[in-house]
């Protein structure tokens, strides 16, 4: 009898220190406790603690700069910054649109392989009067008129030089005038500035003082033709005047004759130039 009630009481003790060990044990969790242990017995899925609480701090960080971002008053929302970029390309594409249509409004007369060259004023005449000549009322002149100078034709540029020093001190020693052209073309395919694009021409028998330039060819084209090279650089001379924006693209193109001179006078040059683009007829004299 003693021997059952010693082996019923050592196996309580046993129950007891088991039941003990399972409900301390450090990796143990129930909902029930207050402490954060697993219960086997419950049938929860194992988990390990360190990482729970990994987990739950990174979702807090991403929550706390969530709310970071939320609340940034400077922060642009990415649609809006989709649409104002795609604003900016749309009005970029507009103006190079537009810019490409104004550039073939400009009538060109011809595709030129000719080089423009131009010897200013102040390379041929060192005078140190300045050009004292009225000046244009407008930027974009509407009429050219090309006329010859009726003279011997020059081939370099020292030739032509004096030609213009000669012409200069001549209409200044009889009415006390600058040379009356705008520009002058020599037969080395050159154009010499006389009073430029700024200024009005001279010549009291032509008209339009403030919508004409007066180019000169330089020498005597009744009876044979310029040089071609000296067509070539009005024809330089003409595009490089668009490029300026000093001649407009719908120029009109004359001629004039010299009621002193021949009943032809300039018939070759002028057979020529009523081929060309823009040409119009002859300009009108001036009492």
């Amino acid at each position: 009898m003693s021997q059952v009630v010693t082996y019923v009481v050592c196996y309580a003790r046993t129950v007891a220190a088991s039941s003990s060990s399972r409900l301390h044990s450090p990796v143990a969790w129930n909902r029930k406790s207050a402490q954060d242990y697993y219960d086997l017995e419950a049938g929860e899925t194992e988990r390990t603690p360190l990482l729970y609480v990994r987990d739950n701090s990174r979702e807090a960080s991403r929550y706390r700069a969530k709310l970071r971002a939320q609340d940034d008053p400077n922060r642009v929302h990415p649609v809006a910054l989709g649409l104002m970029v795609a604003l900016l390309l749309f009005l970029l594409l507009g103006v190079v649109i537009g810019v490409y249509l104004l550039l073939l409004t400009i009538q060109r007369p011809w595709p030129v392989s000719h080089p423009f060259f131009l010897i200013e004023r102040p390379a041929w005449w060192q005078n140190p009067a300045a050009l004292v000549v009225p000046t244009l009322e407008r930027q974009a002149i509407t009429d050219v008129i090309v006329v010859h100078s009726d003279s011997e034709c020059c081939f370099n540029q020292e030739q032509c030089v004096r030609f213009l020093q000669n012409a200069e001190q001549s209409w200044w020693t009889v009415g006390h005038e600058h040379i009356p052209y705008n520009f002058l073309i020599g037969g080395d395919g050159v154009t010499y500035e006389a009073r430029g694009w700024k200024s009005q021409h001279g010549f009291k028998d032509l008209p339009g003082r403030n919508t004409t330039l007066v180019v000169g060819m330089i020498g005597n084209f009744t009876d044979r033709q310029p040089a071609a090279i000296q067509y070539a650089e009005l024809k330089a001379f003409l595009t490089e005047s668009i490029r300026r924006f000093s001649l407009s693209p719908q120029y009109r193109l004359y001629g004039a004759f010299n009621t002193t001179r021949a009943t032809n006078d300039g018939a070759a040059l002028y057979n020529q130039l009523q081929r060309w683009p823009h040409w119009k007829g002859f300009a009108p004299q001036q009492p």
